[in-house]
């Protein structure tokens, strides 16, 4: 087992347990990083939930992955705005709560924060971070097989911005 089939583990079990409530909401995985422009571009697409795998760490004493689920939310108005968010992050907490990981040995922490902003309010757009971490089994990747790494790809150096190569 790799973290990125645990990532995408996450993400699906957070699609079959919120799909049903919101069939409209959009859940896919996430690099994890946001600039101004990028929460523009995800707020054309809401309400969304994008998983991030942002930490593992594999120690002496205990192992563990943090994820982050972003949570998007746009509306008309301001009462709404808050509201619908309030929504989802009720709905999502108890979602990841009782998720499912083999490699998982204690329940998982879930730390629900909002990320409030003026720029995001002019957006009238609302974003949570709900910050969880599963502990892991000893060793939980230990036995890597070569199917785990077979199609990672190569990068040339090359990069291209618009009609210039880099």
């Amino acid at each position: 087992m790799s973290y990125l089939k645990v990532r995408d583990a996450a993400v699906q079990q957070i699609e079959d347990g919120m799909l049903p409530l919101y069939p409209k909401m959009r859940i896919e995985a996430h690099p994890g990083a946001f600039t101004e422009l990028a929460i523009k571009q995800e707020a054309q697409r809401t309400p969304a939930i994008l998983t991030s795998l942002v930490n593992a760490a594999d120690g002496v004493y205990s192992n563990s992955i943090t994820f982050v689920s972003w949570v998007l939310y746009r509306a008309s108005t301001k009462d709404t705005l808050y509201d619908g968010a309030l929504k989802i992050i009720s709905a999502l907490i108890p979602v990841i709560r009782n998720a499912n990981f083999d490699l998982a040995i204690k329940d998982t922490a879930i730390d629900a924060e909002c990320l409030y902003s003026g720029a995001l309010d002019a957006m009238a757009v609302t974003m949570w971070a709900v910050k969880w971490e599963l502990v892991l089994g000893e060793r939980a990747f230990i036995h890597l097989s070569p199917e785990d790494l077979k199609e990672i790809e190569s990068f040339d150096g090359t990069i291209i911005v618009g009609d210039h190569k880099i």
